[in-house]
């Protein structure tokens, strides 16, 4: 039973956890958490023995329901941090051709070799 309870105390959190607002400043923090959270559950898991009472297995099907919030929540965030990903490396492209835009130009135009000896 306690197990059970832990286990459904650590899903509360990780909901409330994923909810919270999210800006670029406390994105890393959040993501840690969130890593943390997981880990403790994923340990727990193996612990957890078949639900015997009614109440276990009506905290079940309230960690199901929680779970399936949390993971569409988790999928937003991936998607986001993704684009993020994509925006900052295209943006560090351009700034580079920005900076120097002669870069890629080949070095051989107009030059004759001789391959006599």
């Amino acid at each position: 039973m306690e197990g059970w309870r832990k286990f459904f105390n650590m899903t509360t959190e990780l909901d409330k956890i994923v909810h919270q607002p999210i800006s670029d400043s406390n994105r890393a923090d959040l993501l840690d958490r969130v890593d943390v959270l997981l880990d403790k559950r994923q340990s727990l898991m193996g612990e957890l023995t078949q639900p015997s009472t009614d109440e276990e297995r009506e905290m079940i099907e309230k960690v199901k329901r929680l779970d399936v919030k949390v993971n569409q929540k988790l999928e937003f965030l991936l998607t986001d941090l993704k684009r993020d990903m994509r925006n900052n490396k295209k943006q560090k492209s351009s700034n580079q051709r920005y900076t120097n835009p002669y870069q890629n130009v080949s070095s051989y135009d107009g030059m004759f070799f001789d391959h006599k000896k």
